[in-house]
């Protein structure tokens, strides 16, 4: 256990549960595959993001495109909103994971700083069991109750925005893209169930977040430190064991 100090009070960071990572391993389409670091006995881990040729995709809210110094801002202010918006998602009790990030791509004389979804929905799961208006796309594409997921988090986003006086930037469009094309990726919070779960490796009392996720009255977190990871077919046995027993 490790206890992150605030100035609103302590939260605790607890390594994550093994039944916990079991079910997330099985939710993420290519599974997650253990990563240490040489000479250091902690263990990361690799949240598998492409598989040979085959990219993850994730839904990214597109922003207009600004200079560094506005796309690096903007990156800021996302992450403050995703970390807010996380403990309102979580209110919905999906079963599915969850994984929003911010995202930076340089695109040569511009910059492009979003927020992007990794959406990955439980078949058997409460949000598979709902539907709306216009779901066919996104669930066609990612499984049934993607849509659910996706509409909830970005009305989480908005009433973030609200909260905290940090505008949503203008989306100009929501389209699927493999992991790659994102470029850099920020990993902080996963959320599945009524579970957060931080994934980033760097931790730190200066990390804002923390007092954000307290204020929410979440003060205990397990801990998954976690890099996006590439692996061959062959390792699926490693990365999604359940599949090759």
């Amino acid at each position: 256990m490790r206890t992150i100090k605030t100035p609103k009070g302590e939260v605790q960071l607890f390594p994550i549960e093994r039944d916990l990572f079991i079910r997330i391993r099985q939710q993420l389409p290519y599974g997650i595959v253990g990563m240490q670091k040489q000479g250091c006995t902690e263990i990361e881990y690799g949240i598998v993001m492409q598989c040979d040729d085959e990219e993850v995709f994730g839904i990214k809210l597109q922003p207009v495109d600004g200079d560094e110094e506005q796309a690096h801002h903007l990156m800021q202010a996302n992450s403050i909103l995703i970390t807010h918006a996380l403990p309102i998602y979580l209110q919905n009790g999906f079963d599915g994971v969850m994984l929003p990030m911010p995202y930076l791509r340089d695109k040569g004389g511009c910059f492009e700083s979003g927020i992007a979804m990794f959406i990955f929905p439980d078949p058997a799961g409460k949000e598979a069991q709902m539907d709306i208006p216009l779901s066919g796309a996104f669930d066609n594409r990612f499984g049934k109750g993607c849509s659910v997921m996706l509409t909830s988090f970005i009305d989480a986003l908005k009433q973030s925005a609200r909260e905290t006086g940090i505008s949503l930037y203008s989306v100009i469009g929501m389209e699927p893209r493999p992991r790659m094309q994102l470029g850099s990726l920020s990993f902080g919070y996963l959320a599945t169930g009524n579970t957060l779960v931080a994934v980033k490796t760097t931790i730190s009392d200066r990390d804002f977040s923390w007092t954000l996720l307290h204020d929410a009255g979440i003060t205990r977190i397990q801990h998954m430190p976690s890099r996006p990871a590439g692996i061959t077919k062959d390792d699926l046995r490693i990365s999604k064991p359940e599949q090759h027993v």
